[in-house]
């Protein structure tokens, strides 16, 4: 028997937190703590009206406990409608979005505050919810929705780790519907991604909390992302500078988000954690992050110095360090600096590899580098939605360096892109402007991938021979390998039905990036091995990661077609039932794979576990 039994009990948890208050902070600092603090004597009294009581504060957030989930759940809607006409009105200078969570669950009452899995749920719930929105669970839902006129919206089953809930959104006048289940999944799979070049794209925001499974021998990552995730810690700071801590550290967070390659936990998860007292281990474990960003000022007399470091949680070692001297009348410039290292060396150790400083010789400056990058992943998404957004970047690398010689390259692509999409007014034109950039683009820069860029634009657009295209790729091999020009390779071979050998570098591809973000990389590689019939080795590649809410809709179709052919038909048919919600059709994998009879084999393998 324990010595002291813990002081437990049943209670309804409620969440809430200012949607991207960073970058109300970034905007306006003195004005958003001014109005969170007038929208805060709201919320208290509305919890204090409807008989809640308040357990914690961190800055922009607050939790609370009711006896009834009716009251919770009413104090949330009189709060959100009453935010909601607030912003609405024409003087509001500092329009504040609040998220909200509620949760019913089994807690640990310590010194006044409640602990434990019950608190943490409707975190969870706070951080799924929409802005001006309420996120609640079905052990509310059930109690809420017979008793009172209000409606809600299923949003099926999210799992969490060892947790698993079930979600409903509260439906008010200004509530947009979401879709069931799957409700922070992007649709990535689209015509012709196995050839498009980098894989650096961004799946929709996904709820922070992932799984990790561990064995004996080795630490295998259930990613449900593909996307690393990162957490910056508070910034450590002395007692007399405490007013500085928060302000800091959300502009490092703030600056982090504007990198399309990662997803970055908000300044409220990140006190929320770092207030846990976890190792690394176990902040790896219970949150799935796979990289912190520590720092901290230290000052002598009129001189201060900010140490920065990053960790790899997978490897359990710090992979860079840096410190930076300053005077505090350079605090903003301090901001920048350290917002510009951490990206530099995410943007090689956590996103695009090596290929980040082949990139730097060309870009010139780290902002021309970042919209690069931001581009690339607009442009990786292929589809006309992103392929938009890749036009507005590409746009502002104009603006910003018109002569840079990137900018051949990266037209190129985006007219080649624009083609495809059958979104050109001018095929001869198009194809033309594909010719000129890219023979500037190997006349001025002569980079592998510039060569591997007319294998591709040959094979589609020029002579559309295989003959050409290998010769270019020939060429591109021997002037300079990364990922990009792998990945053309293994396209270009697999396309000329020299699957092994595309395998070859697709492997290589795989191996130069230090994480495959949106599967376009794995996706080229699976559907080789799938073609040559290598069903066990796909397996062993995908099985742990089948069930990210980012998964390429394609991988999911072959993957089903290896669970059928072992006899799993119950899994086969849910997983084709999932690829299609993320919009696998019969045009994309005739498209994807060219019209070619393995476009044919795969439907009708598809046919045999469910229909289109």
């Amino acid at each position: 028997m324990p010595s002291e039994r813990l002081n437990r009990k049943i209670t309804v948890i409620f969440a809430t937190d200012v949607a991207a208050y960073s970058k109300h902070v970034e905007q306006d600092e003195s004005l958003t703590i001014k109005t969170y603090s007038e929208r805060e004597v709201v919320l208290l009294k509305l919890i204090k009206d409807f008989r809640g009581r308040v357990f914690n504060t961190a800055g922009d957030s607050v939790l609370a406990e009711f006896a009834s989930a009716v009251d919770a759940v009413e104090c949330a809607a009189a709060f959100q409608v009453r935010m909601v006409g607030i912003n609405s009105q024409a003087d509001a200078k500092c329009k504040l979005e609040f998220r909200i969570g509620i949760n019913m669950g089994d807690v640990v009452q310590k010194d006044g505050n409640l602990l434990g899995d019950g608190v943490n749920i409707a975190a969870r719930l706070e951080a799924l919810s929409q802005p001006n929105g309420v996120s609640i669970s079905k052990s509310i839902h059930d109690l809420v929705a017979p008793k009172t006129n209000l409606n809600f919206n299923d949003l099926g089953i999210q799992k969490i780790k060892e947790n698993e809930f079930h979600a409903f959104d509260l439906m008010m006048k200004h509530s947009k519907r979401r879709s069931r289940k799957y409700v922070k999944g992007v649709n990535v799979g689209t015509l012709f991604a196995a050839i498009a070049i980098p894989a650096i794209s961004i799946a929709g925001a996904i709820f922070f909390i992932l799984s990790y499974e561990k064995s004996a021998e080795n630490r295998q990552k259930a990613v449900l992302t593909s996307v690393p995730l990162i957490l910056v810690e508070p910034i450590a700071v002395s007692e007399n500078q405490k007013e500085l801590q928060k302000p800091f550290t959300e502009s490092v967070i703030s600056g982090l988000s504007d990198f399309r390659g990662i997803n970055v936990l908000s300044g409220n998860n990140s006190f929320f954690i770092s207030n846990s007292n976890l190792s690394d281990t176990q902040i790896a474990e219970k949150f799935n992050v796979d990289y912190i960003v520590r720092g901290m000022i230290q000052t002598y007399g009129d001189k201060s110095r900010m140490n920065i470091s990053l960790a790899d949680l997978e490897q359990n070692k710090v992979i860079w360090s840096d410190q930076i001297d300053f005077n505090f009348e350079e605090i903003f410039e301090l901001q920048d600096r350290v917002n510009d290292s951490i990206l530099s060396q995410l943007q090689v150790e956590a996103v695009a590899g090596d290929i980040v400083n082949d990139l730097r010789e060309y870009a010139k400056n780290f902002e021309f580098l970042t919209l690069y990058l931001n581009w690339s992943a607009e442009l990786q998404k292929w589809n006309p939605e992103s392929h938009a957004r890749a036009e507005a970047f590409l746009s502002e690398m104009n603006e910003l360096d018109a002569d840079n010689l990137l900018l051949h390259s990266a037209a190129g692509w985006q007219t080649f892109q624009r083609v495809v999409f059958g979104l050109s007014t001018s095929f001869e034109s198009d194809v033309e402007t594909m010719k000129t950039r890219n023979a500037l683009a190997i006349q001025t820069m002569g980079r592998g991938e510039d060569f591997a860029q007319r294998a591709m634009f040959e094979y589609f657009f020029f002579s559309k021979t295989c003959e050409a295209a290998l010769a270019d790729v020939d060429a591109s091999l021997k002037r300079g390998q990364n990922v990009r020009v792998y990945q053309i390779t293994g396209a270009i071979y697999a396309a000329c039905d020299r699957v092994e050998e595309a395998i070859i570098y697709n492997r290589k591809a795989l191996a130069a990036t230090p994480n495959d973000i949106g599967w376009f990389l794995t996706v080229d590689l699976v559907s080789n091995l799938w073609k040559l019939d290598r069903y066990e080795e796909i397996k062993e590649m995908i099985e742990a990661k089948i069930d990210a809410a980012d998964m390429d809709p394609r991988i999911m179709a072959i993957f089903a077609v290896v669970e059928q052919k072992a006899g799993n038909k119950k899994r086969a048919k849910e997983l084709i039932a999932r690829a299609k919600i993320n919009g696998l059709v019969q045009d994309r994998i005739k498209t994807w794979l060219r019209g070619q009879p393995a476009a044919f084999r795969l439907i009708e393998q598809i046919n045999e576990i469910d229909t289109f």
